[in-house]
């Protein structure tokens, strides 16, 4: 709100000076038109010269018919003037209105935003009635609001740009015409950008496909477990599921979405349970009953039909708020109101959101319990999170050497359990356990939703270790259970050697991105030297044109002194980019794969011992801080190298380089992390193994 209010009361202000300045420029114009009347009057009729004639302006008389022509410049100065002031004063509306338009939408979308939010508590239908609304009428808002910001801006920039004609446009003015262009021009372009990534993003209006490690199970190969999949659903009235997938990395949840499977990449869509080997073969029956009726409770009253109509709106608002995001930068903060603004609107729809998960959860925990029990639907929750660590310690293991890995994990996930036992269950209490698509309540508030009292003997009945024999209860629910965990522990070992291939190749990429040669960066003093010869070159030729034909309409004295000016000028401005260019292009900077040199450091800065780096530009000067650990070797500089200096008690070194050639500050930014990236990805080859440190951590996801 306070940016737009801010261009209101700008153009408020700038309406009440516009008046006057136009009223201003008036007056003088006909002043002059009245001077110069007076002067034609009493100028003679026979062309001889009347000195008695003086016209008086901006500090200087002139005297003569020189002075009707004086009067008459400076009156037709007046008229351009006047005109302009007209004009201006049509800006300072355009700035009142857009800012009045930004702030009324801010405030509209904000009430609107906390009422629709406020009703999606109280109803589920009305979140995704008040959200799909949101959803056509928020991208159109937006829009609307960063073109009135910025025709206000613009028209504010303008008005105030125009203020420099009053006074002549000296080499100043000329300098902060060009800064009020560019800032006009870079915030249009920037505004317009916005726009077109807004419009793209909501194009892109259909959700990805959510990957699943793991393997669709038809009915032939799990009779079991399928006829114990449709009875629940046939108990608790929920619609069945049209695929079953099991795998090892993943909790139990359901989706209803498209999906693809992993490593395969097989597509399913529709109603899809995704169960666990793990808990199948660790869980008790009753526990296994109460995660899967939990689960097919989501596809009971319309539960899943509100995941498929919300998610996919949640996602595309959120991904048109990326796409401003993307155009913030270079908008002079224009874009900001908008973006906090459709920022907030969801964060209050995330309010409702979480309070739904919640009320979802807390629901399919009851029917779990309803056709179990209490007690088994709150062991089911207890065992999942004291299982959990031994599930993850297993799979770390094999994805850590995936060559060496048993060929039946699960079976591999038994003996760790039975020679080192579960978690305890009480360690897991304020845990959320994790979900594809839906937040979940801390355990404890669910057990304490079932009514069952959280005991010593609920505990211990739920961190109970698992008998050796425990995998023969997924005899029960496949047909070929042994088969189908060696296949399910090669899916999962191929998923990360594909992963680790991939990480592999990212590494190789990104050390052949700056090669094995070292970079020299020079400073780019040429374009500076250059400018200033020119400018020197074009006083020298201006005096050369002053001391043969003069100036006309001054004395000879002032004439002299124009010239001395311009010989001065000429000298001065030859003498500096003479000297500039006999600079040369000097080294600043050596970027070689082992670190970084300076000119003005005795030693490389190693890559690998730089904690920390940041950089700003001031004037066109990138200026580098390194920090450096307190065990690294501390450089010195080296004598008359006054670009570098040290501060050996924060262990910080700072470089002040100038840009290199063709090349701007991100360009350069870009630069130095790229061979920073690339010493840390030799490093990485280097070693014993090259750990997929962009890869996500294995670990088992419970209901």
């Amino acid at each position: 709100m306070l940016l737009p209010v801010a261009l209101l009361l700008l153009g408020l202000w700038e309406a009440r000076r516009g008046a006057d300045d136009w009223a201003d420029a008036t007056a003088e114009h006909d002043r002059l038109v009245g001077v110069v009347a007076d002067l034609e009057a009493r100028t003679p009729r026979d062309g001889r010269p009347d000195f008695r004639l003086q016209f008086r302006h901006d500090g200087k008389t002139y005297g003569g018919p020189f002075a009707v022509v004086k009067a008459r410049e400076a009156q037709a100065d007046a008229g351009t003037l006047a005109t302009l002031m007209e004009w201006r004063r049509l800006l300072p509306p355009v700035a009142i209105v857009g800012g009045a338009v930004a702030a009324g939408l801010s405030l509209v979308v904000l009430l609107a935003g906390l009422l629709l939010a406020r009703l999606g508590r109280g109803s589920r239908d009305a979140l995704v009635g008040g959200f799909s609304l949101v959803r056509r009428l928020l991208p159109a808002a937006l829009a609307l609001q960063i073109v009135a910001a910025t025709a206000a801006f613009v028209a504010i920039v303008t008005f105030e740009a125009a203020m420099l004609v009053q006074a002549g446009l000296t080499g100043d003015g000329m300098k902060l015409m060009a800064a009020a262009a560019v800032a006009a021009g870079g915030t249009i372009l920037a505004a317009g950008g916005a726009l077109i990534g807004l419009r793209r993003a909501l194009a892109a209006f259909e959700p990805d496909p959510l990957p699943i490690l793991g393997r669709s199970i038809a009915p032939a190969e799990a009779p079991g477990l399928w006829r114990l999949v449709d009875g629940l659903a046939e108990r608790i009235g929920a619609l069945k599921p049209e695929a079953v997938v099991v795998g090892l990395a993943e909790g139990p949840f359901v989706t209803a979405g498209p999906a693809v499977l992993e490593p395969g990449g097989a597509r399913l869509s529709g109603r899809i349970l995704h169960l666990p080997l793990p808990h199948l073969a660790l869980m008790r029956g009753d526990e296994t009953a109460a995660i899967i009726a939990h689960e097919l409770a989501h596809y009971a009253g319309g539960d899943t039909a509100y995941s498929q109509r919300f998610l996919p709106i949640y996602a595309g608002v959120g991904r048109s708020l990326d796409a401003m995001a993307a155009r913030e930068r270079g908008a002079f903060g224009l874009l900001g109101p908008s973006l906090r603004l459709g920022r907030f609107v969801l964060e209050r729809f995330h309010l409702a959101v979480r309070h739904w998960s919640r009320v979802r959860e807390f629901a399919a925990d009851a029917t779990g319990a309803g056709v179990t029990s209490p007690d088994a639907a709150a062991r089911a929750l207890l065992r999942s999170g004291a299982i959990a660590p031994r599930i993850a310690e297993t799979l770390a293991a094999a994805a850590g050497n995936p060559d060496a890995a048993p060929s039946d994990l699960v079976a591999a996930l038994l003996d760790r359990v039975v020679a080192t036992g579960l978690d305890d269950p009480a360690a897991h209490l304020e845990a959320e356990q994790t979900h594809p698509t839906d937040t979940h309540p801390p355990t404890r508030e669910r057990i304490a939703a079932l009514g069952q009292p959280l005991d010593a003997a609920l505990l211990a009945a739920a961190g109970v270790t698992p008998p050796p024999h425990a995998l023969g209860q997924l005899a029960a629910y496949f047909a070929d259970p042994a088969g189908l965990c060696r296949a399910a522990t090669a899916d999962f070992l191929d998923a990360v050697r594909a992963r680790d291939a991939a990480f592999h190749a990212h590494l190789e990429a990104t050390v052949a991105e700056v090669g094995s040669e070292e970079r020299v960066l020079r400073a780019n003093y040429r374009s500076r030297g250059l400018v200033l010869a020119v400018a020197g070159g074009l006083f020298a030729l201006v005096a050369l044109l002053i001391a043969v034909f003069g100036v006309p309409g001054i004395l000879p004295r002032e004439a002299t002194v124009v010239l001395v000016t311009a010989l001065g000028l000429a000298v001065l401005m030859g003498g500096a980019g003479a000297a500039v260019l006999s600079r040369g292009e000097p080294i600043t900077l050596v970027l070689r794969p082992e670190g970084l040199a300076s000119p003005g450091l005795d030693r490389t800065i190693a890559w690998d011992d730089i904690a920390d780096l940041d950089m700003t530009v001031t004037n066109g000067t990138m200026v580098t801080r390194v920090l450096l650990p307190p065990a690294t070797p501390w450089p010195e500089r080296r004598p008359g190298r006054r670009a570098v200096k040290l501060d050996a008690k924060r262990r910080i070194v700072t470089l002040s380089v100038p840009l290199p050639r063709g090349m701007n500050p991100q360009g350069f930014a870009d630069l130095i992390a790229a061979y920073q990236a690339a010493a840390q990805a030799r490093r990485i080859l280097a070693g014993p193994a090259a750990p997929s440190g962009t890869a996500p951590a294995w670990e088992a996801k419970p209901c």
